[in-house]
This record gives C-alpha cells, sequence and structure tokens, in this order.
C-alpha cells in the first residue's frame, strides 16, 4: 500500500494527496496496465468521469487493507474549480521518461544494460548536486548504484526505468523543494548562495537579463589570467555566449525553460564554479611562486658568482 501511494502521490501537483480521477486513471495505467485496465475503472469508479480522488483512501481499497470506497468526490460534492482536469503534467512526465530513456538507450534495443546504466548514475548524481574528490571516488560511487540498479534485473526494459524516473522525479522534487525554503529563510549560508544574492540585483530570487550578462561576465573574469585583461567588448561578446550555454544547461537541461534561473537551477552550477575558480586561482599562485623561486634562484646565484669574482681579483 505505501509502495502505490508513494507512487501516485508523484503526480499530485497541489500537495492535498487528491488528484482528479482522469488523472488518477493515467497513472494507474503507468503502475500496470493490464491490472488497471478500463473494467477496472468501470467497476471502481464507475467510469473515468469527473471526480477528486483521496489517494491513501484510494490505495487502502486496492490493496485490501480498507473496505471503504468512499473514496471519490463527485462534482456535486466538490467545486469543479478546486479539480485538477489536466492530464498533461502526467503526459509530460511520461514523455520526459520516453525522451530520457532513448537517449541512454545508445544501442536501440529497447532495454538498458549495465553500461547505459552508468550514464543514467551520472546524470542521477548531477541532479542532486553530487560531488567527487576525484574520478577514482566517482567510479566506486557509480559502481555501487550499479550494483543496487542490477538487483532489478540485469536489462531494463522501459516499464522497469519508467517506474524508477517517475519516483526518482518526485525525489528530486523534494530535493529541490528543501534547498527553495532553505535558501529563501536564509538557512543557506552556502558559498553559491552567497554569490546568488549578489547576482540577484534586484531580489526577485531569478537571474535573468542584465543579472545573466553579470553572472556570465564574472565566470569569464575569474578565469582569466592576471596581467592579461579582457576588453569591455570581448567581455560583452562572449558574455552572451556564455549565458546561452548556462541557460540550455540549467534551465532547459534541469530547470523549467522560462528564461530565467532560480537559485535551485543554478545552485549547483555556481557551486561547480566556484570550486573551479578556486582551483585555478590556487594553480595560478603555484605556478607564480614556482617562478618567483626560479628568478630568485637566478638571482642569487648570479650574485654568487659576481662576488666569486670580486673575492678573486682582490687577492690578486
Amino acid at each position: 500500500m505505501a509502495k502505490l501511494v508513494e507512487v501516485l502521490l508523484q503526480f499530485d501537483r497541489t500537495g492535498s494527496r487528491r488528484i482528479s480521477l482522469p488523472v488518477l486513471v493515467n497513472a494507474l495505467k503507468t503502475v500496470d496496465a493490464t491490472l488497471f485496465d478500463d473494467n477496472f475503472v468501470q467497476g471502481a469508479f464507475g467510469g473515468a468521469g469527473e471526480g477528486l480522488v483521496d489517494i491513501p483512501a484510494f490505495a487502502g481499497w486496492v490493496t485490501g487493507a480498507s473496505q471503504n470506497k468512499s473514496f471519490v468526490e463527485r462534482p456535486e460534492e466538490q467545486d469543479l474549480d478546486e479539480l485538477d482536469l489536466d492530464t498533461s503534467a502526467v503526459d509530460e512526465m511520461l514523455s520526459q521518461a520516453r525522451a530520457k530513456f532513448d537517449g541512454l538507450d545508445s544501442n536501440h534495443n529497447d532495454s538498458l544494460d549495465a553500461q547505459e546504466l552508468r550514464e543514467l548514475c551520472t546524470w542521477t548524481f548531477t541532479m542532486f548536486g553530487r560531488r567527487f574528490k576525484s574520478d577514482k571516488e566517482k567510479e566506486a560511487a557509480i559502481d555501487k548504484q550499479i550494483k543496487r540498479y542490477l538487483k532489478q534485473g540485469a536489462d531494463w526494459d522501459y516499464d522497469t526505468f519508467e517506474t524508477y524516473y517517475l519516483k526518482l522525479q518526485s525525489e528530486i522534487e523534494a530535493h529541490e523543494a528543501r534547498r527553495s525554503e532553505a535558501f529563501e529563510k536564509g538557512y543557506d549560508k552556502s558559498k553559491s548562495a552567497k554569490k546568488f544574492r549578489e547576482l540577484d540585483a534586484d531580489g526577485s530570487g531569478r537571474l535573468e537579463g542584465e543579472e545573466l550578462l553579470v553572472f556570465a561576465a564574472w565566470i569569464l573574469e575569474s578565469f582569466q589570467p592576471e596581467g592579461k585583461p579582457i576588453s569591455d567588448e570581448a567581455k560583452q561578446k562572449e558574455a552572451k555566449k556564455l549565458v546561452q550555454k548556462i541557460m540550455k544547461k540549467c534551465d532547459e537541461g534541469v530547470g523549467n525553460s522560462d528564461g530565467k534561473l532560480s537559485f535551485t537551477e543554478v545552485d549547483f552550477f555556481i557551486k561547480e564554479k566556484i570550486s573551479q575558480i578556486e582551483d585555478f586561482k590556487k594553480r595560478a599562485k603555484e605556478r607564480e611562486d614556482k617562478r618567483q623561486a626560479k628568478e630568485a634562484e637566478k638571482k642569487a646565484a648570479k650574485e654568487a658568482k659576481k662576488a666569486a669574482k670580486e673575492a678573486k681579483e682582490t687577492k690578486k
């Protein structure tokens, strides 16, 4: 019962633990189209008409944990304005699942083997912002996750992947909600949160327009070697190009494609760039220290040679 509730709650966009009957019917078909066929829908609901379904109550009835069948509120019992009758959210999520599966299925045999599941691991780690100190650590984490995956079968067909994907999306949304709340309430004191607040000049909670260009310019300038300034014209041109790449990665890749960047859409990217910038500056300092050490060594050798020569001439 708990598992069924967990799956169905992925389609609850209001947080009320209730969904419209048409949405529920479509969701059930993604769980098991054979079990939850038209005959089931007719017997359980009298058809897929309008209504609002209490998810826990329905799950209790369908699993036999409860005999109470009053889990559907019909339009005459509930204001239609409160009903989530739009099934597009379900269709969109299923479409995303199919697209992701096809993208991972590199040999196009309609199943995912262990190697293809490695790409799923990498994507999952990215979505949760998991970073690794080394490639060795990352490979070890992937190997560990692959073992978990393979417990469900050596090869994943689309149905197996779809169930995993829908559950994962629910976890990603919950993770984003927690990060967003922490940021909005000021609990997040990370470097990425501090940088986002600095970039969000109007305090709207979104980076857009000129703020995006400032964001891109910050990245460009941070990776510019000292002593090699970049002209304003070149910086503006390169910033526009970089904005397009950032939006493709953050807004279209993990966001909602609204042309703006919220904190949860870009925080992992900022965190990554801050780490890269710090590493870049560290390596630049190490190179400069080595250069200065060599210069000092050459100078000392030259002075020693000069002193030896002067001492030799004095003896004469």
